[in-house]
């Protein structure tokens, strides 16, 4: 094995070569990524046309497009399908024509994506096999904490205190076993040193073609704060993210200025006048009590 082989096959990004022409078009070799991700060992894909691997292939495609999102045929279970965005690029200089192939799965994105449409989000991500946070999403609907949840690339070991953190870890684990969705309810340790706040969370395992669990889909449908005495700014942000309210808009529904609410946000204004904090709790379904004691 020459070095740059033995270096295709180390990469984690999965990497394929597809050659020929026309309507033979066939793997040429694939990494161990590439092998995982879709089921299948780099012998059992030599020659394999990729119209047998993915739905709706277009040998086409790689002439007059660059990326296409798929799905993987043969899954054991036909109604869960594994999505995959498929990238290409043509390979130079070689006796055939040859294109790199790169394959990302957005099964999961996909999920969060749909659940999002159909229901309010606050935050979601994908977490991997180890419970560590690998993709961090704050959606544009929830404009939410600013650096309040810093958990991107974190363990839940490090967000959550010992007794929840145990029954997520226990929820997550059975969810894997019995490839199921499932909900919690978990309060977290003190968020920013501020806060502690309970958290709804509706999560879901999802498998690479061999059938290995790869990671989790989770969002984040509820935030409540459950400290006795609260920073007003952290309950102003867990409020108005409640509430899918942006400091633009609520600046724009209330008419205080954007400059004031930011300052409020971020503490540096500890109490509004009266007036201001009876139209920001009005717009927010709360007495101005609830902000600020």
């Amino acid at each position: 094995m020459t070095l740059l082989t033995a270096i295709f096959h180390t990469i984690r990004t999965p990497l394929a070569v597809v050659v020929g022409r026309g309507d033979d078009i066939r793997f040429n070799r694939a990494n161990k990524a590439f092998s995982n991700l879709v089921g299948c060992s780099e012998a059992e894909l030599a020659g394999l046309p990729p119209s047998r691997l993915f739905s709706a292939w277009n040998n086409n495609n790689l002439l007059t497009s660059i990326s296409s999102e798929t799905v993987l045929l043969d899954r054991p279970k036909p109604d869960e399908p594994q999505r995959l965005l498929l990238t290409w690029e043509a390979v130079k200089d070689t006796e055939e024509p040859a294109y790199l192939l790169t394959a990302e799965d957005i099964t999961a994105k996909t999920w969060i994506d749909t659940m999002s449409s159909s229901k309010k989000v606050m935050f979601s991500g994908i977490l991997n096999d180890r419970y560590v946070i690998e993709r961090y999403y704050q959606h544009d609907s929830a404009p939410l904490y600013g650096r309040l949840f810093r958990i991107e690339q974190e363990s839940l070991h490090e967000f959550f205190n010992n007794h929840d953190r145990d029954r997520l870890f226990y929820a997550l684990e059975q969810a894997a076993l019995h490839n199921r969705m499932d909900r919690i309810v978990v309060q977290t340790k003190l968020a920013a040193n501020t806060a502690q706040l309970e958290l709804h969370i509706t999560f879901r395992p999802f498998y690479s073609g061999d059938g290995v669990l790869k990671h989790f889909g989770f969002i984040v449908t509820d935030v409540q704060t459950i400290s006795e005495a609260i920073d007003p700014s952290v309950t102003l942000k867990v409020l108005m993210a409640r509430s899918y309210m942006s400091a633009q808009q609520l600046s724009i529904e209330t008419g205080i200025s954007l400059q004031t609410i930011s300052k409020l946000r971020n503490g540096k204004i500890g109490k509004p006048q009266r007036q201001t904090a009876m139209l920001i709790a009005s717009k927010l379904n709360v007495t101005p009590q609830d902000i600020w004691p």
